[in-house]
């Protein structure tokens, strides 16, 4: 993401934000936080930021002018518009009413657009404990144990918040500690068939950042999701005979799955491979997008080699032209994709050794290395290596 000037920006409020805001949306780049989780999210230094923002008196209104969808917000603009399913539909608990906008669902992920209000009920119990609470200190979350798809519950490795408008915006955004807008991404290992009309029981909950176990209320949405626009631009292809060589052992590519919304390569890794490094697909789509896959373990079972998908990814943008900005996803209509395997090691920088580590910390993936004086970032993207030949992927 590009570095944000808080500080530079306080001053530079004035009426071209609004008139901006007024007008149609331009497809900028919007603000994304990786949650993995509660705890990381609410410790985001980012939300910090934001909130400071927001709540500065010059902060004006423009967020309910912009009106923007799952797909706007991530980035497609109208790519997956027929992907959709416009819902709109509330909730009412605790003095907090949930409005559940849209949704979209794909093999392996759900993204749901929500938008939730506190309301201003005086003169009873429920109004005096409504007009206690605010989203500065409190978040809304999918509830991974009742949350099902075809009456299965989700097994989620992943989630994420965006926000619905971009950095350029925010200055513009009347977004009160009363209301809360997010569009927020679910990673989860893939039921075998979702079928074309998956029924979903959708439970959200608002809970308190400084009580990561006090639910302070509970929304309930059920309802069926067509899938049929998706299922018939979908591209299911066999690969046959498209491997890299490493020295731990040969990558098999097996499948291909691709869409507008994202693209899947089935593969057999072997286990030293992902055992030690990172993994990712990276090249271009014969139209000359930038592509990128990042190797996902989407076993259920115990077979540790034929489980593993490369998976693009929403997170992963990339800088063209100066100005615009696009998701390293294929072009659906490509006709193939031209690739290069890339690893990271996962173990210690050379130059550190296990006694010398303070503080090492593991979040669902996420390493961080502390040592005395030295920090070092196992995510960023330093350190990738191409290894083996390169390799072209036939769509048509």
């Amino acid at each position: 993401m590009k570095k944000f000037d808080f500080s530079k920006e306080f001053g530079n409020i004035d009426s071209k934000y609004i008139s901006e805001a007024e007008g149609e949306w331009k497809g900028k780049k919007n603000i994304r936080i990786l949650s993995f989780g509660r705890k990381l999210a609410a410790a985001c230094v980012g939300l910090a930021l934001i909130s400071a923002v927001l709540s500065n008196p010059k902060v004006q209104a423009a967020i309910k002018n912009f009106a923007l969808s799952i797909g706007e917000t991530l980035g497609f603009q109208k790519e997956i518009e027929s992907y959709t399913e416009g819902l709109n539909v509330s909730q009412t608990n605790q003095g907090i009413t949930a409005n559940l906008k849209e949704v979209v669902l794909d093999e392996g992920v759900l993204l749901f657009e929500v938008h939730a209000e506190i309301d201003n009920v005086e003169g009873n119990q429920q109004g005096k404990a409504a007009h206690s609470l605010s989203f500065d200190n409190m978040g809304i979350d999918l509830d991974r144990e009742k949350t099902t798809i075809n009456g299965e519950k989700l097994d989620i490795y992943a989630n994420g918040d965006y926000l619905p408008y971009s950095i350029e915006d925010i200055l513009d955004v009347d977004t009160s500690d009363r209301e809360y807008d997010r569009v927020q991404e679910c990673r989860f290992h893939a039921p075998t068939d979702l079928g074309e009309a998956p029924e979903i029981h959708l439970v959200l909950e608002a809970f308190d950042y400084d009580d990561w176990e006090k639910s302070v209320a509970e929304f309930t949405f059920d309802f069926t999701i067509s899938r049929e626009k998706i299922l018939k631009q979908t591209t299911h292809k066999k690969l046959e005979n498209i491997s890299v060589r490493t020295e731990d052992g040969k990558v098999v590519l097996k499948e291909l799955y691709m869409n507008k919304l994202q693209s899947i390569i089935s593969a057999e890794v072997p286990q030293k491979l992902f055992q030690n490094y990172d993994v990712e697909l990276r090249g271009t789509d014969s139209k000359g997008n930038k592509v990128r896959y990042q190797l996902t373990d989407d076993a259920k079972t115990e077979d540790t080699i034929n489980n593993w998908k490369f998976k693009t990814d929403f997170w992963v943008l990339y800088q063209k032209d100066g100005n615009k900005e696009r998701l390293e996803l294929p072009d659906p209509d490509s006709k193939y994709l031209d690739m290069q395997l890339y690893l990271k090691s996962n173990n210690l920088p050379e130059d550190s050794t296990e006694s010398s580590i303070v503080k090492k910390t593991d979040t669902d993936g996420d390493v961080y290395i502390e040592e005395e004086g030295k920090a070092y970032d196992m995510n960023d993207d330093f350190g990738w290596e191409a290894v083996g030949e390169k390799i072209r992927i036939d769509i048509r």
